[in-house]
């Protein structure tokens, strides 16, 4: 193996000093990564400088001074043609006398490596499960204070337990630098503050990343645009948590990939999460549905990426194109959720472009959910101004989700019989509460009969209502049971109708 270290300069502009932890400046890893890529192929041009691999972030370099200081890039010739790259500096320790050689930063480059793997389309552009919306002005006073330079997540950040879908940028004033080799740095970095923020929220310590995969710049990003990056967990249940990282533009095409993004706690427990930002262990409210059904997915119509769209098939996209707005966005996140809820019930195994699920039955209204062997399930899709939640079963199912409200009482004669109302009017839940039950179960039933929701009003009957099921009958026959649950002040029904009904 060929060794060879070159003199290089470290020259970074005041606005680099807004990157610092625990209130010292240091060089970001991102500039780091730039570094090494852009002066190793300068010097080996046949090399391919945008494919990282074995990425290591092994210790801060301070930025002690806004002035050019001298670093080298130390250079391994690898026997398989790979170049091995260390960013160095030499530091003299005072009165002593002696010399020391720091690492700062490692990567591989140049190996034959496949094209980055990227998540289907739907999970790129959606994260599933019941969001928390945390504002950037919050995040860098609270949890990634960095300045001003490096506060680059720009719209409320999106986290779940499936992750975070993030709006990143670079920052404004736009860095002057035309000569960017691996695309705009900010973005990642944005990025890992976004997973930063999901480990202060799921495991309660503030990480940052030491390590990395590999890394692979797809489609160098522009200083000018906004993007969002797509952050995945991968493993979360011990230091290092690890996660994947993709930056789409709003097309939808994938321009950047962070494959085992490796993340500690680098302060030495020194760092903590703000009080009370740390999500409490508790019970799933939704449970009793998972026990019941064969798949579900849950999303927030507000966690739904710019690209979106590019997922549908041509069929869906023509429906889709003459929606106002708000139609708009119940029926794209419903797309996504059956979308996801077909490849979860495939497996691991299934392949399919997003464009070829198609989530909507030839008559143009029902949902479907075709599977990757060519099968069918039964399936059913509801959404109000906030959820969305897809659903399948074994037997016909029908789903409904509504925002806590007393409208249905002021309509109970529209869609309950005498005694519907009597059981309603008697219901210990409280006449708002128990109304509203019999209309999701009813809004269910529809569904799961393939009925319109007026057809389900006169066929079925409500004959016990409580907090967590109610009982229903269709056209007096078999007692079928709506399952009940209730998220952030909305209600969730499940129906799924027994055989012999």
């Amino acid at each position: 193996m060929k060794s060879t270290s070159f003199p290089i300069k470290v020259n970074p502009p005041p606005f680099f000093r807004d990157h610092h932890v625990q209130d010292r400046p240091v060089f970001a890893a991102v500039e780091a990564m730039e570094q090494l890529a852009a002066d190793t192929c300068r010097r080996f041009p046949g090399v391919d400088g945008r494919r990282l691999t074995d990425i290591r972030f092994d210790r801060f370099l301070p930025l002690d001074t806004t002035d050019p200081f001298p670093a080298f890039n130390q250079v391994d010739e690898n026997d398989d043609g790979s170049l091995r790259t260390t960013l160095i500096t030499r530091f003299k320790s005072p009165g002593a006398g002696i010399s020391r050689t720091l690492k700062h930063a490692s990567l591989t480059l140049g190996r034959d490596l496949p094209a980055a793997v990227e998540p289907p389309l739907e999970a790129a552009a959606s994260i599933a499960g019941v969001c928390t919306a945390v504002d950037p002005a919050r995040i860098y006073r609270e949890m990634v204070p960095f300045g001003p330079s490096y506060r680059n997540l720009c719209e409320p950040l999106l986290i779940s337990a499936d992750g975070a879908l993030a709006r990143v940028r670079s920052p404004h004033p736009v860095d002057p630098r035309t000569d960017l080799f691996l695309g705009s740095p900010y973005l990642l970095d944005a990025a890992f503050h976004a997973a930063c923020v999901w480990c202060q929220r799921f495991c309660g310590i503030v990480a940052f990343p030491v390590s990395m995969d590999r890394r692979t710049a797809v489609h160098p990003t522009r200083l000018d645009e906004v993007y969002t990056a797509r952050v995945v967990p991968v493993q979360t249940g011990h230091e290092p948590f690890v996660f994947d990282i993709f930056i789409y533009d709003d097309t939808g095409r994938l321009c950047e990939a962070a494959n085992g993004v490796n993340m500690r706690d680098v302060s030495g427990g020194r760092t903590q999460p703000p009080q009370g930002f740390r999500l409490q262990a508790h019970g799933d409210p939704l449970a009793p549905f998972r026990r019941r059904l064969s798949g579900m997915v849950l999303l927030e119509r507000d966690a739904v990426a710019a690209f979106a769209a590019t997922a549908l098939s041509e069929t869906e996209k023509r429906r889709l194109a003459p929606m106002v707005p708000e139609r708009a966005r119940g029926y794209l996140s419903a797309r996504l959720a059956l979308k996801r809820l077909s490849r979860s019930l495939s497996g691991v195994g299934d392949l399919r472009p997003s464009r070829e699920i198609e989530s909507v039955a030839e008559n143009g209204q029902s949902p479907q959910c075709p599977l990757a062997d060519g099968t069918r399930t039964d399936c059913a899709v509801s959404h109000d101004r906030r959820f969305t939640i897809a659903v399948a079963a074994g037997h016909p199912v029908g789903v409904d989700v509504e925002p806590l409200s007393k409208k249905p009482l002021g309509a109970m004669h529209l869609y309950m019989d005498a005694d519907e109302q009597t059981v309603v009017n008697q219901s210990p839940l409280g006449r708002a509460d128990a109304s509203l039950r019999v209309w999701s179960a009813k809004e269910a039933a529809a569904k799961a009969l393939g009925i319109h929701l007026a057809e389900s009003w006169e066929r079925t009957r409500v004959t016990t209502v409580a907090f967590e099921s109610s009982l229903l009958e269709v056209d007096g026959g078999k007692a079928q049971t709506a399952i009940h649950a209730t998220i952030d002040g909305h209600l969730f029904t499940v129906l799924i109708v027994d055989d012999g009904s």
